[in-house]
């Protein structure tokens, strides 16, 4: 386990966080690795840049990997990585070594895609009518989707597909990753439903061993919140504002 005693001990020192460490060689020493799922798109690029940036005034270095959702979890939440980048509050109820820190970077739009532009869409219940499809280890579509005629694959690429072959009638992924994969395989007969089925906030998770270090990069990202940085980075990343969002 990583000692952050004297990473605390600065921070409780310094009002504005800064500098952190008079020690720089002990400063590039720690580092922490941080999961997602492996889903490239703008949205994650995002979450990454805002919370590197935010360990980076801990003198922390991030380092990212990304494995299929479910593998991500279960490496965050048994201790070999050190915690997650994005996931909905909650996600602790399962895995109960997770900590959230208690500010959200960025928001998950569920959107629902089909070849019928015409299927309208309001929340969860509506998709009872339908066969849907998402991938494994997507635990919002997991929990609200339980007794319904539903049908897991391993990635958003098989799900959209089988919707373009009719073989399903809706597909269900985050905004980012399916219109990138609708992109990405040309799938011109598949469509984004909007309104979004929900609009969740995402939050960094920790591992618990790490949990000396919530405080601090709480108050941090509070800061980055108010001072337009994390509005910069998400700007930067051409992450565009959630529907029905001002």
């Amino acid at each position: 386990m990583i000692n952050f005693r004297n990473i605390l001990k600065a921070v409780t020192c310094s009002v504005f966080l800064t500098p952190i460490f008079t020690d720089i060689a002990l400063a590039q020493s720690v580092s922490l690795t941080i999961v997602y799922p492996n889903e490239k798109n703008a949205f994650h690029d995002a979450a990454a840049d805002i919370v590197r940036s935010a360990y980076k005034e801990l003198g922390i270095r991030i380092a990212y990997k990304t494995y299929p959702a479910e593998r991500a979890l279960m490496l965050s939440n048994n201790g070999t990585a050190d915690g997650e980048l994005v996931r909905i509050k909650g996600i602790e109820k399962k895995y109960p070594n997770l900590i959230r820190v208690p500010v959200s970077h960025v928001t998950a739009e569920q959107m629902a895609f089909a070849t019928n532009p015409q299927i309208k869409i309001s929340g969860w219940p509506i998709l009872k009518s339908y066969r849907i499809v998402f991938h494994r280890g997507y635990k919002v579509a997991e929990i609200n989707t339980v007794g319904m005629n539903r049908f897991i694959v391993s990635n958003d690429e098989a799900a959209l597909k089988m919707v373009s072959k009719e073989r399903m009638d809706i597909a269900i992924a985050n905004r980012f990753s399916g219109q990138n994969t609708i992109k990405g395989l040309n799938l011109k007969n598949v469509k984004m439903l909007t309104p979004p089925i929900q609009s969740d906030p995402l939050y960094h998770y920790l591992n618990n061993k790490h949990r000396s270090l919530v405080p601090a990069i709480t108050k941090i990202m509070e800061r980055m919140k108010l001072d337009g940085r994390m509005k910069n980075i998400l700007s930067k990343h051409k992450v565009p504002k959630p529907f029905g969002s001002n």
